[in-house]
């Protein structure tokens, strides 16, 4: 129905209702039968009965405004429909154009990718910073126990981090080699971006794998969701795995059981910063307030009875004569006992008010991740297991988000750093009663005899179930994660950059390992052409998984990338590059256009793009060069099929307003985008200024430590700190018999004029200089962390220029010479 059909309908109804009223104010016609109205027993006075049917009259002209009303809806879902499809014309492109601000989207883009730039390096150099600091704390650790007995050192480390050494020579192979890194990194983009191929590999690892491998997936694999790209991939796999996990089981009770793989993969995901960020914020000012209080809640009768006979006798000083171990039943007897326990139960109410109030009042604040879990896990559930009650379904519900999540945090939140102070066990007890009461709350149970003293909790309980109901029940009341994270439009602006992971090397290992373990289990034998078997026979090329050692901390950044898809900019073939680009000048021309004049003929066809273009180039000569480059990219477009001449390009046209259309919903999402990257920024450099701070302390201590180790020596010669100490010289054939020297490339003929002369300027530094006749030939530096952390890997020589050094025995002398 078109615009014209609505005038149609309107001039249509205005007959009806002008013929109404004729007939209303005048004699009907002589053909109009005669209406005689009856006699009735019961008539009003005031009511004029010369006019037929007033009743029908009144209902006539309702239904009449309402087909009115019905007409303009219909008008204005006609024009919604129009607009969000891109039927418009180019006055209504230009009118959308001039109410939208007039900054550039591409100024938005630019640095929302400069902020994700930024973002990869402040995290890189954080781990570096991380590395640098353990780095430093491991000299420190060696410095100190080269210093408390050399001997043991030596014996201690001759093999001890050899497993690590092993590991270390598969570094070369594992980094190095361009191909094998390649092969990983697509590998790794496949895992993140293909949830069927982990959903498959959480149910194929041993349980004790389970932890570490949840921590490889969640928080490595996804990060803490910097941008929505990351959280979509990471509920599809959850989505995915509930999908399958309930698949397999025969009652939504058993999704609880302690076998079962999801419940702990969700564990995992509430320990992401968005989870730890709620919970400081909603439940950490609660439980601060709560044990600021230093109450007493306990509430069996038994042991409050025996408290107070304690504070009897600490306040009179007389040992009391009472029994202490009296019954439940027994205790209450006592007034003073009724009393306290009555007075404590209110509190406990009352504190269980506060946590409730907190939860429920925050329920928009509650992370939208976890929300839309448990709401697959409702809608999963409904329709995997018919038989069961809402209430059952709910409870499920309730067990993640209170059981699993809120009350982790309320009896151990530190955690979760969620109070900043050592919390007293009196203090932890009570956080403890009060979550038990909670949970029972969040369970729709009550308390029975084997809790008898928190019974009088179950009337409080009882009040609030329906509470707890209606915001379990809204908990799941979320949109679906393409329209909240915006993924669909979103993805192509925020994939500019390849996404990038930092992950240690038993992580990239153990991965390998598992699938190529579980490959047959994971993809059909079949399947000759699936990625993973197709990335798995790149990486059997070269050779079996590594293996390093668990305690290996190293790391590395994996740009990751799709080996079956093109990156965006090659993907996009040549036409699809010009229509963009020409999109953009096209809007760009638009908006610094005067607005055309409306239409008033709806007859007449509207200006086409083309018409529209030929006249602003007659009106404004300055166009010329921008107008004919948008012609000739509008030929080329038709060349690649792109749109049409036929239609004078309505088809581009189309594509341009729909842009303009949404175009402020992805400057909306954009500013969030710039919003979120920018606080992650700033977070990463609070921290960063802490390591650093860090770093120059332990500089500091480790430079103390250089100075103690030295000062014995350093009296004994009569030197101050900082002074040198030495030189010591030797001969060549004196340092190969002590070991020092394994290997040379030193002739034969000139070993015998070599001279060494070891000394020291700086604590923990050492020159070694070779010389002959007295002349320097050369001058090598060592450094005693140096030596020692290559002791520590396992590394037993040290190559220098044309000869190599036993590592141990190196150490030994200049402990020997410049230590004792």
């Amino acid at each position: 129905m078109n615009k014209e059909e609505y005038s149609d309908i309107s001039d249509s109804e205005s007959e009806e209702i002008h013929e109404t009223n004729n007939q209303n104010d005048h004699e009907e016609e002589d053909d109009t039968p005669e209406i005689v109205v009856p006699e009735r027993k019961f008539l009003k006075e005031d009511e004029d009965y010369s006019v037929p049917f007033p009743v029908m009259r009144e209902c006539l002209v309702l239904l009449l405004q309402s087909r009115r009303i019905l007409r303009d809806m219909m008008y204005y879902r006609f024009k919604m429909d129009r607009f969000l499809s891109g039927n418009l014309s180019v006055f209504e492109i230009q009118n959308l154009l001039h109410s939208q601000r007039e900054d550039k989207e591409s100024d938005w883009i630019a640095e929302i990718q400069e902020l994700k730039r930024n973002l990869v390096s402040e995290v890189r150099r954080n781990h570096t910073l991380e590395r640098d600091l353990n780095r430093l704390d491991k000299r420190i650790a060696l410095l100190i126990k080269n210093r408390g007995n050399i001997q043991d050192v030596l014996a201690d480390k001759a093999g001890l981090k050899a497993p690590k050494h092993k590991g270390d020579q598969k570094k070369p192979e594992l980094i190095n080699d361009p191909k094998k890194l390649e092969a990983y990194q697509n590998l790794f983009y496949l895992l993140q971006t293909e949830p069927k191929y982990l959903a498959g590999l959480v149910y194929l690892i041993q349980p004790e794998q389970m932890e570490s491998f949840l921590g490889t997936v969640i928080l490595t694999l996804f990060g803490d969701a910097f941008t929505p790209r990351e959280e979509f991939l990471l509920l599809s796999l959850y989505r995915l795995s509930i999908q399958k996990e309930m698949a397999n089981i025969a009652t939504v009770g058993d999704f609880l059981k302690a076998d079962t793989v999801v419940p702990k993969m969700i564990i995992t995901y509430n320990k992401r910063k968005q989870g730890t960020d709620y919970l400081k914020a909603v439940i950490g000012p609660i439980l601060t307030n709560v044990i600021k209080q230093e109450l007493n809640l306990e509430l069996k009768p038994n042991l409050v009875y025996a408290a107070i006979i304690s504070e009897q006798e600490i306040r009179t000083g007389e040992k009391s004569t009472l029994d202490r171990n009296v019954s439940h039943e027994k205790a209450l007897e006592v007034p003073e006992v009724t009393k306290t326990i009555k007075a404590r139960v209110d509190q406990l109410i009352s504190i269980c008010e506060q946590f409730l109030d907190g939860i429920i009042s925050s329920l928009n604040r509650l992370p939208y991740g976890i929300r839309w879990i448990c709401k697959q896990i409702y809608q999963i559930a409904e329709k995997n297991f018919t038989k069961s009650t809402q209430d059952e379904i709910l409870k499920v519900i309730g067990y993640f988000i209170y059981y699993r999540f809120i009350q982790v945090a309320m009896v151990s939140p530190e955690e979760y750093d969620l109070v900043g102070r050592e919390i007293h066990p009196t203090a932890r007890k009570n956080l403890i009663n009060v979550s038990k009461v909670l949970q029972a709350l969040f369970n729709f149970a009550q308390f029975g005899s084997s809790e008898k003293h928190f019974m009088p909790l179950n009337g409080w309980i009882t009040s609030h179930m329906g509470d707890i109901k209606n915001y379990l029940q809204e908990i799941i009341e979320v949109g679906e994660p393409e329209d909240y994270l915006q993924v669909d439009k979103y993805m192509e602006l925020t994939q500019k950059t390849k996404p990038v992971i930092i992950i240690s090397l038993p992580e990239i290992c153990n991965t390998h390992q598992l699938i190529s373990k579980n490959l047959d289990s994971l993809v059909a034998k079949g399947e000759k052409d699936d990625p993973m078997r197709i990335i798995m026979k790149e990486l059997d090329e070269f050779g079996p998984p590594p293996d390093i050692a668990a305690d290996d901390d190293r790391e590395v950044q994996l740009t990751l990338s799709n080996k079956f898809q093109k990156t965006i900019e090659e993907e996009l073939s040549p036409g699809e590059s010009l229509l963009s680009q020409t999109k953009e000048m096209v809007i760009s021309l638009l908006r610094a256009l005067p607005t055309l004049p409306e239409q008033k003929d709806q007859s007449d066809e509207p200006p086409n793009l083309v018409d529209v273009l030929n006249k602003a180039r007659q009106a404004d000569p300055s166009l010329e060069p921008e107008i004919k480059k948008i012609l000739d990219n509008l030929k080329k477009l038709e060349e690649y099929n792109l749109t049409t001449s036929a239609d004078n390009y309505s088809s581009f046209l189309k594509a341009v307003a729909l842009e303009v259309v949404n175009r402020a919903e992805i400057r909306e999402q954009q500013k969030k985008e710039k919003q979120r990257l920018t606080t992650s920024l700033n977070n990463l450099r609070k921290h960063q200024k802490y390591l650093n701070e860090q770093i120059a302390q332990y500089n500091q201590y480790l430079q103390d430590c250089r100075l103690k180790h030295y000062q014995n020596k350093s009296k004994k010669k009569k030197k101050g700190d900082g002074a040198k100490v030495g030189p010591f010289k030797f001969s060549f054939s004196e340092l190969h018999k002590k070991g020092v020297i394994v290997d040379s490339e030193v002739p034969q003929i000139t070993r015998k004029k070599i001279k060494f002369v070891i000394s020291s300027d700086t604590v923990g530094v050492f020159d070694v200089s070779a010389k002959m006749a007295g002349i320097d030939v050369q001058t090598m530096r060592l450094e005693l962390d140096d030596l020692l952390e290559l002791n520590s890997i396992g590394t037993t020589t040290l190559e220098l220029d044309q000869i190599t050094l036993d590592v141990n025995m190196t150490i030994h002398l200049l402990n020997k010479l410049f230590l004792y």
